[in-house]
């Protein structure tokens, strides 16, 4: 029961928080996801991509979370800028609340110096949400002694509501041969969600990601007109976000063996608490792999280390991204974004 009470009130704490503020769905392979974490990364391969990501979070639970989003973009070496379009729908079980996402997306490419480049991006989204008010269960309806739920709440709403609204995003990123930077801020307008006809603001959704990235010996010439050799890497990175009051520092190692990935991440902010509970999520377990050059794979697992642990089942998530068409001609002095691959 206790157990139940727990999940219940880590659900309601989730979805509706004490000021009734909405956080977005998160990726755990968020460089997998580029255009989802900042609009300044549209085009950045430097030709076609397009790309999937799925996620299933919490999936033991009788109401569990999952996301799907897809994106194509496409880099013009004419203009120096990328173009995008990315679709996202999140699903909770619980209230049958579901978002769609349907945003464009801008990104320009500046040579600061011979080893300086920044991008800088833009977003506008529009936003369709429902919700099913009739699964709504208040504090008056729980039995306190054995947590069952007893009559109705009393409360009239329609069987279903839903709202629309648009969405501007930016972003910027700077980066060398080895090293990145990049800032993004999301719902910048605060637009208006509720579905009773008054006001609740979206709450704006920083975030902070950096990395660093150091080359080892090169694996065995591979196969292509290019004539490159295998990668060995290793590749350091962090993502700080902030929405709402609430904040989540990602930080993880990823090592690339070309074609294959293995990484890990740990996701909390453990000099922090909630109360006495001190903010651990999960550690995130990672493998990548390149089907061919053009088309890419990845899996991971996050493992629920906080009180919930043994009762949420983690979460699964995976990603395919596949680049095409003609790669952009580049010159030695050219610099390449190193960011994660996943």
């Amino acid at each position: 029961m206790k157990r139940f009470l727990l999940t219940f009130f880590t659900l309601l704490l989730i979805f509706l928080d004490c000021d009734l503020q909405a956080q977005d769905p998160q990726f755990s392979q968020f460089y997998a996801s580029p255009l989802y974490l900042n609009p300044a990364l549209t085009g950045s391969t430097d030709r076609a991509r397009v790309g999937v990501n799925y996620r299933n979070q919490w999936p033991s639970l009788t109401h569990s979370f999952t996301t799907i989003s897809a994106y194509i973009d496409y880099f013009s070496k004419a203009a120096e800028s990328g173009i995008g379009m990315i679709i996202t729908e999140h699903k909770e079980g619980f209230l049958d609340f579901k978002s769609s996402e349907v945003g464009l997306l801008y990104s320009y490419k500046l040579k600061v110096s011979d080893e300086i480049i920044m991008r800088t991006g833009m977003q506008l989204s529009y936003f369709n949400k429902n919700l099913n008010f009739e699964d709504l269960i208040f504090g008056n309806q729980i039995d306190i002694d054995n947590g069952q739920v007893i009559g109705p709440s009393g409360e009239v709403f329609d069987r279903g509501a839903k709202v629309d609204f648009l969405s501007a995003s930016a972003g910027t990123l700077i980066y060398s041969s080895d090293t990145w930077i990049g800032f993004s801020i999301h719902h910048i307008n605060r637009p208006n969600q509720s579905f009773l006809d008054q006001e609740s603001r979206l709450s704006r959704k920083y975030s902070l990601h950096a990395g660093h990235k150091i080359m080892f010996a090169k694996g065995r010439r591979l196969r292509t007109v290019s004539y490159q050799f295998q990668e060995r890497s290793a590749t350091f990175a962090v993502n700080y976000k902030s929405q709402g009051g609430f904040n989540q520092l990602d930080a993880g190692l990823q090592l690339y063996f070309q074609p294959i990935l293995i990484g890990g991440w740990y996701r909390g902010i453990p000099i922090q608490n909630v109360g006495k509970v001190s903010k651990n999520e999960s550690v995130i377990a990672l493998f990548g792999l390149e089907l061919n050059q053009d088309l890419s794979f990845g899996y991971s697992y996050d493992f629920t280390v906080s009180r919930l642990a043994g009762s949420t089942g983690g979460a699964h998530e995976f990603s395919l991204t596949l680049s095409f068409g003609k790669i952009v001609k580049r010159t030695r002095r050219d610099t390449i974004l190193p960011c994660f691959k996943y």
